[in-house]
């Protein structure tokens, strides 16, 4: 329990900060209103930053052996944010990989390119946003605390009312609108695409920046699916012995107890660092955040006391000189003002 809560911290933590430096290099590329993808991907970034904020509860809950030491409404707010993410995840997932094919297959004809207009992203965000919260309201209307164990110990649970269909309908919600539609979109937007481009061989810097785009899109929508895919696999399986359709066994219980915790370890990773990797991918944006680099460390050595003795300043000199060569390697030919005020010229 220690470690997977250990583990949650981590995560929580590493996806607070990447996902703000997301969210903040396609604020200040510009970049957030040039297409309908990195439009996605800053909503992406909103979903999975709203549920690293929630996972820490989950990690304390972990670490007390399942014992909720919150409020009842934290507990509908965490539950709530836990299945907005699932679903806000699947969906704009999904949406990117069908924007790459449209961006793809409208590369022959641009201007007649759905997926460029400014209307577009955000029609389709605030579809996304609705049917998500839709989707994960009942996580947040049953959520609530109960008492459980010889110990009368508090849990956070799902409490639907006896005698009714709601157990199997959010089950069958979680598995057919998170799991099987959007992989079963997604696959069947790489099938149109690599069809595409068996019977068309495109040209031009627009083409290559789109088949860019369309990398980048393609590393963490798989990146995704591999992450989730054991996860959903084991639901899956727990939802068909609810239905009995297929039968309990000693096996499910061996993979609830040993392999489900790794399941959620692995999709909570995905889920918080999903957005970092696309912008590690994408060119544009690691040289953005060189940027930031950059000026953080001008804006660290601008503070510190200059001219104690000459060795001293020819070494800052030097140092602001390396990280200066550094960045105009990776593009960032600006800032020259920075260093002449640091090394004093």
């Amino acid at each position: 329990r220690i470690l997977i809560s250990v583990v949650y911290f981590v995560l929580a933590t590493a996806g607070v900060l990447g996902n703000l430096l997301v969210m903040f290099l396609l604020y200040s590329t510009h970049t957030i209103t040039t297409g309908t993808i990195n439009f996605f991907v800053f909503n992406l970034a909103l979903a999975h930053l709203l549920f690293s904020l929630a996972l820490p509860f989950w990690a304390v809950d972990i670490a007390l052996d399942y014992s909720w030491p919150f409020s009842s409404t934290t507990c509908k707010a965490v539950s709530l944010l836990t299945g907005l993410n699932v679903f806000a995840s699947c969906f704009f997932l999904t949406a990117m990989s069908l924007t790459r094919y449209c961006y793809v297959a409208t590369a022959l004809k641009p201007s007649a390119s759905l997926c460029s207009r400014s209307c577009t992203s955000p029609v389709a965000t605030a579809f996304i946003w609705a049917g998500a919260l839709i989707a994960a309201a009942p996580r947040a209307v049953f959520a609530d605390l109960s008492l459980v164990g010889s110990g009368n110990d508090t849990a956070c649970l799902l409490r639907f009312p006896d005698g009714t269909a709601w157990l199997g309908i959010n089950q069958l919600v979680r598995v057919v609108l998170g799991f099987l539609l959007p992989y079963a979109t997604i696959i069947l937007s790489y099938l149109l695409l690599l069809r595409f481009l068996c019977r068309h061989n495109m040209k031009g810097s627009n083409s290559w920046r789109k088949a860019d785009i369309s990398k980048s899109v393609a590393v963490v929508v798989l990146s995704f699916c591999a992450c989730w895919f054991p996860y959903n696999v084991l639901t899956l399986w727990g939802v068909l012995i609810q239905l009995d359709i297929v039968e309990i066994s000693p096996s499910f219980y061996l993979a609830q107890t040993y392999f489900f915790p790794l399941a959620n370890c692995l999709a909570f990773t995905s889920s918080c660092l999903n957005p970092v990797i696309y912008c590690l991918v994408r060119k544009e944006y690691r040289v953005a955040f060189h940027n930031v680099l950059f000026k953080l460390s001008m804006a660290i050595m601008s503070k510190m006391p200059y001219g104690i003795n000459s060795e001293e300043g020819s070494a800052q000199a030097f140092v602001g000189l390396v990280i200066y060569s550094f960045s105009c390697l990776n593009g960032l030919n600006e800032d020259l003002g920075l260093i002449h005020a640091i090394i004093k010229i």
